[in-house]
């Protein structure tokens, strides 16, 4: 979309404003001019786009996806698309990729005890259960039963990304078998780390776009909405859902709920079990990982 933007606006300075999280990954990408970002700037909050600034601004853009902009009407449009049409751009819908440095890498590693030594030759995998809306939540007992599966048969140490407000209130917050990272990166560390994982066990969030950018393995947990219209492309990802009647309710139109007030309990979800997304995992990674251990073939 910046890339559009330049072309309409040659010559002009470009400023791209997110939320303080994905500020880093903006300015990696090279998109803008300038980056701001402010721990609010999030969904429902936006920038007037009508204001000029004292003549200093030649134009405001504010993506909204369809649901954000009309509550009951869904899109069957990628994202990407979905995005810059509310903008009144026409796009390729792919993501820029993001470059770390080598030294940006190894001070995270260290930071947080995953240094080369201390990892030797296990299994990365990234999990990112959320929270998140209720409609994109994966039940605490699933994420712990696929843990539980992927240690049983793999030399593996898996790294739990995600929020944490420290208070107790969410149920990832006590998974057993995981390195608790959720809450404690920051926006340039937690691209490190997922950039090092071998793969990434993601809910629908801003992880598997991460993923995509650094060229991690992905699989995103889906439900309300067609993995179709959300997942990256250019780099592996799979995207899992449960096989219900009411599947993909966001890309409908009428929708039937938004954040919250499934009619069916959020069954999409439920629906989906462990071992679905344990047989994905195994079918993603590299051919030269074999059950309990890493090992190289020449």
């Amino acid at each position: 979309m910046c890339e559009e933007i330049r072309r309409r606006h040659a010559g002009k300075l470009l400023i791209f404003i997110t939320a303080s999280v994905w500020r880093e990954a903006v300015k990696l990408s090279g998109v803008a001019d300038l980056v701001y970002a402010n721990k609010w700037w999030i969904y429902p909050f936006t920038f007037p786009t009508n204001s000029k600034w004292f003549g200093l601004v030649d134009e405001v853009y504010n993506p909204l996806t369809t649901g954000e902009k009309l509550f009951a009407a869904g899109t069957s449009a990628h994202l990407i698309d979905d995005l810059a049409a509310s903008c009144g751009l026409k796009v390729t819908p792919r993501l820029p990729k993001l470059c770390l440095s080598s030294d940006l890498i190894e001070r995270t590693r260290g930071r947080y005890g995953l240094d080369r030594k201390t990892v030797e030759n296990r299994l990365l995998i990234g999990i990112n259960p959320g929270p998140s809306w209720r409609v994109r939540e994966w039940e605490a007992s699933k994420w712990q039963s696929l843990v539980n599966r992927i240690h049983s048969e793999y030399h593996a140490l898996i790294i739990q990304f995600g929020i944490n407000k420290g208070d107790g209130s969410s149920e990832y917050s006590n998974l057993s078998g995981v390195t608790l990272l959720a809450g404690r990166l920051s926006g340039e560390e937690l691209l490190a780390m997922i950039s090092i994982c071998d793969l990434i066990i993601s809910i629908d969030s801003g992880p598997v776009h991460v993923a995509a950018a650094v060229d991690t393995r992905v699989i995103g947990l889906y439900g309300a909405l067609d993995p179709a219209s959300r997942l990256p492309s250019g780099t592996p990802a799979i995207g899992l859902f449960g096989d219900v009647p009411c599947l993909f309710c966001h890309n409908r139109t009428p929708v039937m709920h938004w954040i919250d007030g499934c009619p069916n309990d959020i069954a999409c979800m439920r629906k989906l079990d462990d071992g679905t997304v344990f047989e994905a995992m195994k079918s993603m990674l590299p051919h030269n990982i074999k059950r309990g251990s890493l090992v190289s073939v020449d």
